[in-house]
């Protein structure tokens, strides 16, 4: 399986084969049928999903709140954003796919909590869990889907979106 690691400068989050996903993250599909990628991001809730969050919002985000998921559905590969593909074995696509159904609150039925359109075409946001602050960022949250995935990446102390790039610089990319 390959997944994509996302760099936007600040932010880092995810790029996954809409096909790969597992039962338990198959409740997105349903949102996006068309979609063959999925980009995922993870953030502070009240300032991911402002039209214009300012910087009262940015100050807010770096104390302990609630998260929520983006997801963003694409029938390529995306190109207007800076992806580095990694290859991962069954074993470790398992564990990602464990990792980010963890972050994804859902109801009874195992339908993700949709709290809304994103701020973007085909996007949406959906209820998460954990809670978002300046110790555990979106950089944070990709570096330990990683980690967690068993590539040998360490979410130990990442907090900037360089940090997550520097620890999979010396991956071998998947074409």
């Amino acid at each position: 399986m390959r997944i994509g690691v996302v760099d936007a400068g600040r932010h880092t989050g995810l790029v996954l084969s809409s096909h790969d996903l597992d039962t338990r993250l198959l409740g997105l599909r349903r949102w996006f049928p068309d979609a063959n990628y999925l980009v995922i991001g993870w953030g502070e809730r009240s300032f991911y999903m402002a039209a214009n969050p300012g910087a009262g919002a940015a100050l807010r985000a770096l104390f302990p709140a609630p998260s929520v998921l983006f997801v963003q559905g694409h029938a390529e590969p995306p190109t207007y954003l800076e992806v580095r593909w990694l290859c991962l074995s069954p074993v470790q696509a398992q564990r990602l796919d464990a990792y980010l159904a963890h972050y994804l609150r859902t109801q009874a039925n195992g339908e993700p909590i949709d709290l809304g359109p994103g701020l973007s075409p085909d996007s949406h946001f959906f209820a998460s869990t954990g809670t978002y602050d300046a110790f555990h960022t979106c950089n944070t949250w990709t570096a330990a889907a990683l980690e967690y995935a068993g590539l040998p990446v360490s979410a130990q102390g990442v907090v900037l979106a360089g940090q997550v790039i520097s620890e999979i610089r010396s991956l071998p990319a998947c074409h």
